[in-house]
């Protein structure tokens, strides 16, 4: 390929992304968890009988994009006619040319041609669709099994800003004993891209094994949309 002081874009994400937060990654804050080995390739944070796990994690491989501007060096194909430069920025009605993006059929929400062009940075980095959580649950059922799954936004002097991708709670989760590790989905109700600057995204786990139960965390698959072009 030629040498080019331009960039290439890509518009479309793909969707086949997965992030594996070990159990390792996770953080028990009722101290409760222990870390045991079964074997060769099996990690786990483990719970005894009525123990009550509360599980954070960092989803520190959740990387994010905030959004690029168009700068007159850069992007001389592109064309806003309210600022100084073409192509997209933060002056009022500045737009990339081609306005809408995806595949067809459009809805009237989406036609430039009736509610104008689609204005600002293309959405991309990381979407998070859904997640897997993988536990064994021993013995009997758990007596509770939540996920939540958070991000929070940090701004210089105020107070972060909380936005729930997975309210805390129950969300289909299945509390059942057997006899292997379950592997169950949760979606993201409102899947979206995350470009607000400085936003760190928190996956929690709560798991309260039964009276004579036990608990075998795994750990939980970050299932994810991603355009980094």
């Amino acid at each position: 390929m030629p040498n080019t002081d331009q960039y290439w874009q890509g518009d479309t994400p793909f969707p086949d992304m997965e992030i594996f937060v070990g159990a390792t990654e996770f953080k028990d804050l009722a101290g409760l968890g222990t870390f045991a080995s079964a074997g060769a390739g099996l990690m786990t944070l483990n719970l005894s009988t009525t123990q009550a796990g509360n599980f954070f994690a960092n989803i520190t491989a959740a990387l994010k994009r905030t959004g690029v501007y168009a700068t007159a060096a850069l992007q001389q194909q592109q064309f806003g006619t309210a600022a100084s430069q073409p192509g997209p920025s933060l002056v009022a009605n500045t737009s990339d040319p081609e306005s809408i993006r995806g595949f067809p059929p459009f809805t009237t929400a989406r036609l430039p041609t009736l509610v104008g062009p689609a204005t600002g940075p293309i959405p991309k980095g990381l979407q998070i669709n859904s997640v897997d959580v993988i536990a064994a649950i021993g013995a009997v059922n758990a007596s509770l099994f939540q996920i939540g799954l958070t991000n929070t936004n940090f701004v210089n002097a105020v107070a972060p800003n909380v936005t729930n991708l997975i309210t805390l709670g129950t969300n289909g989760l299945v509390a059942t004993f057997g006899a292997q590790p379950s592997r169950q989905n949760v979606l993201v109700t409102t899947p979206a891209f995350s470009t607000t600057a400085d936003t760190e995204t928190i996956l929690n786990i709560k798991i309260t094994a039964g009276s004579g139960g036990t608990v075998n965390f795994y750990g939980a698959v970050v299932k994810a949309s991603f355009n980094f072009q």
